[in-house]
């Protein structure tokens, strides 16, 4: 059975160029907040979500933590094109699974960053 991912983005263009990127390889649904994303989780009950830390509303920070205790399980992946690498990844440290990506480098880190977090057999629906 293919990994179910969640997209977490504000910005309907990333949530569209990040499902592009990875509906090939698994299931991909899709919140705009970060409060969808949290009756989004409670629906799917995803594998993996991919969050981007600044939104308007609900951070990501916030759902990230909400979600922690929502669905333990639930693996974690921030995205940001507005933190620096290091203080993204102190984020993703305290409140993730210590996976953080620059949106500028989804095309390359995202699918690898997700690979790692998921089960053998759920890795890809059609690997790389």
């Amino acid at each position: 059975m293919p990994a179910r991912i969640l997209v977490v983005d504000d910005q309907q263009f990333v949530r569209y160029a990040l499902r592009s990127l990875l509906e090939p390889h698994w299931e991909v649904y899709e919140a705009a907040s970060g409060k969808a994303a949290l009756e989004k989780v409670r629906e799917i009950e995803p594998d993996v979500v991919v969050m981007d830390i600044m939104m308007p509303e609900m951070s990501g920070i916030e759902a990230t933590y909400e979600l922690r205790r929502l669905a333990p399980n639930t693996k974690i992946v921030l995205v940001s094109s507005y933190y620096t690498s290091d203080e993204a990844a102190h984020l993703a440290r305290l409140f993730g699974d210590g996976n953080f990506v620059e949106k500028s480098k989804t095309g390359d880190q995202l699918i690898p960053a997700i690979m790692r977090l998921l089960p053998v057999e759920s890795r890809a629906l059609n690997p790389l």
